[in-house]
């Protein structure tokens, strides 16, 4: 459990301020123009909300694992 939370805490963290950063730049307005998927302003937040989370956990586990111990991968 605690591997999870310090996976998924910081990604939370830094999705929810990289979610600001982009929206600081778009508007859903403009992404439904372009050409987007048809959903609301909330669902255009979410969505992105959810792959900047998913984006960063995946990078997040990825620095936990090689932060182990050598000895944790050799058993022997």
């Amino acid at each position: 459990m605690r591997k999870w939370v310090s996976v998924l805490w910081p990604s939370f963290i830094m999705s929810a301020i990289a979610t600001a950063i982009v929206f600081v730049f778009l508007t859903p307005a403009q992404l439904a123009l372009s050409g987007g998927p048809d959903l609301t302003t909330l669902g255009y937040y979410s969505v992105t909300f959810l792959f900047l989370w998913a984006t960063t956990a995946i990078t997040t586990l990825i620095s936990y694992f090689f932060q182990r111990s050598p000895e944790s991968f050799n058993s022997d």
